[in-house]
């Protein structure tokens, strides 16, 4: 009996003596509530058994302290800025990384929370600090410093007076590459970067007509004349404007003429009058009526010179001051006549007003010496206008008024012949064109004869 109470006496021991290290490690997780457990690190710190209160003292003095006064300065010749940390907002958020280590392995359980404590003191658990800052505060820098930078360059600029071109110096213009500088300065925000100092990122800025190009204008590549009567005076005045609104016009290679965009709206602000204009087969009476007049002239002073049409529309009627497939209409912005500079060298526009005619000339480079080009139209049928009699018993026998006077349709094929020291090279087909005929409408006398009718022409 004795031996058995010596052997549960002797087990009673030794588990008592096996639960006491549990017991230390338990009390030692309760002892480290209030701290961070051993084995944290923030960054390169270790902020094990320290509180929080410690562990933000320790880090706000290694990482925050340091930064409060740190600048940057953006340089640029003479001119220099400074980007503070300051006015960045720059911080680390040690709050959040202190906190984040407060709690980290504290999950559970008492048993769960020493078996946490023992495995990271062992294996170890590191966070990052993150750093952040205002990046709006760099983009207003940088706006700011454009700004104060930035200098607008000059195109070269070309005249015409007394038969002679006159061309300005182009300037060049300085501007900030502010998507380069700003990736600079985010480099350098870094916390861990060492330099203070940002050589600004300044780019000239090349004209984009150059002198250079413009002096290269030397010579008269087309000219073309259409004539008006003069008598109209509200006509003459739009052909006027018009001509004033392209004149000095300069087409630099590739680029493409729009004659709506070089004449802009037309509006009679601009002074433009009424005059007779062709809608669809009528002529009636319209404001800025004879710029298709100034239009078609342009088109011939292109084709003259050799050079792409984009865009042409014809008229509904053949229109007086040019024979059929040489003519071109423009309404709004839907209808438009576009050409483009194929050339090398820029294309300089003339266009004025000279004794009843339209004249266009068309200026550039002697790129083509020896070429010559001719515009010929074939018309190729002839479309026969019918005509409408219609009683009209107010009008004496044998009487007729023609109200509207029959025209016959035509359709015609236009070509451009290009010539070289005289010879022809190549015939180009530059458009087919068909003129609807237009109903003639006469009115005539009740005795008037059916055969009359038939056979009389107006």
């Amino acid at each position: 009996m004795n031996k058995k109470i010596v052997i549960i006496s002797l087990i009673l021991f030794i588990i008592a003596i096996s639960f006491i290290p549990i017991g230390i490690s338990l009390n030692k997780t309760i002892a480290s509530e209030n701290c961070i457990y051993d084995g944290i690190y923030i960054n390169d710190i270790d902020v094990g058994g320290m509180t929080k209160e410690e562990a933000a003292k320790v880090l706000y003095e290694r990482f925050s302290l340091p930064i409060q006064n740190k600048n940057i300065k953006l340089i640029y010749n003479d001119k220099s800025y400074t980007l503070s940390f300051k006015e960045l907002n720059a911080k680390y958020n040690i709050d959040e990384s202190v906190a984040k280590a407060f709690n980290y392995g504290k999950d559970g359980n008492l048993l769960n929370k020493t078996m946490n404590r023992r495995k990271i003191k062992k294996e170890n658990y590191k966070i990052q600090l993150g750093f952040s800052y205002d990046f709006n505060k760099v983009d207003e820098l940088v706006k700011n410093i454009s700004s104060d930078i930035n200098v607008n360059g000059k195109d070269a600029s070309i005249t015409y007076d007394n038969g002679k071109f006159k061309v300005s110096n182009d300037v060049s213009g300085l501007k900030v590459n502010e998507e380069k500088l700003k990736g600079l300065i985010k480099k350098e925000i870094e916390p861990n970067s060492k330099v203070d100092k940002i050589n600004i990122p300044v780019d000239v800025v090349e004209a984009r007509i150059k002198s250079e190009m413009l002096s290269k204008i030397n010579t008269k590549i087309s000219t073309f004349t259409t004539y008006y009567r003069a008598s109209d005076v509200d006509r003459t005045e739009n052909l006027r404007i018009a001509c004033s609104a392209i004149n000095g016009v300069l087409l630099m290679p590739g680029e493409t003429f729009s004659m709506n965009k070089a004449l802009g709206p037309r509006l009679a602000e601009k002074g433009y009058k009424e005059a007779p204009v062709i809608i669809e087969s009528k002529v009636i009476p319209g404001l800025a009526g004879g710029i298709c007049q100034v239009t078609t002239t342009v088109y011939n002073a292109a084709l003259l010179a050799n050079l792409p049409i984009v865009e042409r529309s014809q008229h509904g009627l053949v229109v007086s001051y040019t024979g059929p497939g040489r003519d071109a209409t423009i309404s709004g912005n839907e209808i438009d006549l576009k050409f483009k500079n194929s050339n090398k060298y820029p294309i300089y526009i003339q266009s004025y007003l000279n004794n009843g005619g339209v004249v266009v000339n068309l200026f550039g480079a002697n790129e083509h010496p020896g070429q010559s080009v001719e515009i010929v139209t074939e018309i190729y049928e002839r479309v026969k206008a019918d005509v409408e009699y219609i009683d009209d018993n107010t009008l004496g026998d044998d009487s007729r008024v023609v109200e509207q006077r029959p025209i016959e349709g035509i359709k015609s094929k236009t070509y451009k012949k290009i010539y070289q020291d005289g010879n022809l090279v190549r015939t180009d087909l530059v458009s087919k064109d068909y003129y609807k005929p237009v109903k003639g409408k006469i009115r005539v006398g009740k005795k008037t004869s059916r055969t009359s009718k038939n056979t009389s022409t107006p």
